[in-house]
Order: structure tokens, then sequence, then C-alpha cells
């Protein structure tokens, strides 16, 4: 039964993720300043790596009560690793984020890749004391809190 609820959370959270994809890319606008670093978001605004670092802050409050250690985020591009963002770690300790500036188009996007790799933050220590996937049981829970605070807002 746990497997099949974790699958069951697992498709949510991926379907999430794709739906935010397709959105993007069918009803925003991407535009890159001349060196990449910024996103133009409806209304004319640019997202640029600071609006990054301020999502990262926003989501540790809301979502961890501001429990996670502050850590840089910046565009990259993820092209080669197939993914919307990574957290890079040394010895389980978070040393700094980045989302691919290629696929993650709006902040809508972007709050969600941070949310997701704001879980891999909260949740490392403990998946690797279980032996776990990094989208395992203990990830999916984290995620399924977020989400639940989300719907609650």
């Amino acid at each position: 039964m746990r497997r099949v609820l974790l699958f069951v959370v697992s498709l949510a959270c991926l379907g999430t993720l794709l739906g935010r994809v397709g959105y993007a890319h069918s009803h925003e606008a991407f535009h890159r300043s001349s060196n990449g670093a910024s996103r133009e978001m409806p209304g004319g605004e640019m997202l640029g790596p600071g609006d990054l670092h301020r999502i990262y802050l926003e989501v540790n409050r809301a979502s961890f009560s501001s429990k996670l250690p502050d850590v840089p985020v910046s565009w990259g591009d993820l092209t080669k690793d197939d993914a919307y963002g990574i957290t890079h770690f040394d010895n389980n300790v978070p040393t700094s984020m980045e989302v691919d500036r290629q696929t993650v188009h709006t902040e809508s996007f972007a709050r969600d890749v941070i949310r997701h790799e704001s879980c891999h933050i909260a949740t490392i220590r403990e998946a690797k004391r279980l032996h776990e996937d990094q989208h395992g049981s203990t990830f999916a829970a984290c995620m399924a809190t977020i989400q639940d605070s989300e719907s609650a807002d």
C-alpha cells in the first residue's frame, strides 16, 4: 500500500510540473536580456537572479518556517541534466541551487521548481539515513505538505 501511495504522489508531482511547462510554453513570452540572466514576465517585468533568491526566501519562510539554510539561487543551463532545477550539495549541505534558463519561463514555474528543490534540501539527510531514492517517500511527503499548505491559502 505504501508503494502505491508513493507512486500516486510522485505521479501527481510530475503531472503538476509537466502541466506548468505546457502552460509556460503556450501562454508566456520568453525573452533573454543580452547576457541571458533575466526573464521577461507578464507585464514586461524582468525576473533576474535576485528574484530567484527572493522566491527561495519566500518558499523557505512560508513552507519551512525559515529553517532551511540560505543558499544562492541562479539561472543555469541544465539541458544536459534534463532538469528544471538542481541543488548542489557538499556532504549533504546545500551549497547552491540552479534553475534552468531554457525551460523555466514564468515566475510561477520558477516557484514550483524552487519548492521542489527546497524539499530536496529539507529531506536529504533523512532520505539518505533511510537509504531512500532522492524522490522517495520522505521527499514525496515534503511535496505533499507544500501542496496542502498552498491549497489552504
